[in-house]
């Protein structure tokens, strides 16, 4: 059966690249899987879980958005953030979420309420997808 090789990277690493069965993306328009023999494709991603299949082994990423491009059995995912689900720290996480919530309380400049509002809405999703991550184990 043939493969996909896939490859993730953000602007600070590569974070993830191997040969693969399925990656199922959070496309601008909802899910899109992308199977061996795939069209042409050049997308854009929402935040949300990147699922990766290869036989048995199932890898979740949270992505921050981005762009996902297909091209000869070649997907690349260049996301704004990414971070493998087992990866997450969930105690590290909930206190970045703790300090956006409380930033957000303060009286903030119009740029700093934007970043605060930013890192709340990561951390937010990170806590989800590590906790959905925990109940497929």
């Amino acid at each position: 059966m043939s493969k996909l090789h896939l490859e993730v990277l953000t602007q600070e690493a590569e974070i993830f690249s191997s040969d693969i069965d399925l990656v199922v993306a959070p496309g601008a328009d909802g899910q899109i899987g992308i199977l061996p023999g795939h069209v042409a494709l050049l997308t854009q991603l929402t935040a949300g879980e990147l699922y990766i299949f290869d036989g048995p082994r199932i890898e979740i990423l949270a992505v921050g958005g981005g762009l996902l491009d297909v091209h000869n059995n070649e997907v690349s995912v260049m996301a704004d953030s990414a971070v493998r689900a087992d990866e997450i720290d969930i105690f590290k996480v909930e206190e970045a979420k703790k300090k956006a919530e409380e930033a957000l309380k303060q009286g903030l400049s119009e740029r700093e309420y934007a970043l605060a509002s930013a890192d709340l809405r990561r951390a937010v999703f990170e806590l989800k997808v590590a906790r959905r991550r925990h109940l497929w184990k």
